[in-house]
């Protein structure tokens, strides 16, 4: 599944792997970042939701890129998107935010986008 996204001239592709919900970004052809995902389900509801557990944005970060990744996957996917909670330390998963992660998982989760982080028990 691809969706093609374009911000200050350039048209990027966005790709979501259906069996490991990997999140690939192409400008061009070329692999630009990835996302990787966890499907996991809530003990107590059942629910089924998507734990974010790599970024790597650098090489097209700061043009609403990731924004669009995590948008399309909720629209495909229809559960919600979890994330690590700042200032976690380091997880055995790898879904520990450091550097831009930090900040951009906080705008996720102030535009809804992210669930907030003490909304799921495994975070």
């Amino acid at each position: 599944m691809s969706k093609i996204f374009e911000t200050n001239g350039k048209t990027y592709e966005i790709e979501i792997e259906d069996d490991t919900h990997k999140i690939h970004v192409r400008e061009a052809g070329a692999l630009v970042g990835t996302i990787e995902l966890d499907e996991r389900e809530d003990d107590y509801s059942g629910t089924t939701y998507f734990h974010i557990c790599h970024l790597a944005l650098d090489a097209c970060k700061g043009q609403g890129i990731g924004q669009a990744c995590l948008e399309y996957h909720k629209e495909v996917y229809g559960a919600p998107l979890t994330a690590a909670k700042p200032n976690s330390g380091t997880l055995p998963d790898g879904s520990h935010l450091t550097g831009d992660g930090v900040p951009f998982i906080a705008r996720m989760r102030a535009k809804g986008i992210v669930a907030a982080a003490d909304s799921w028990q495994d975070e």
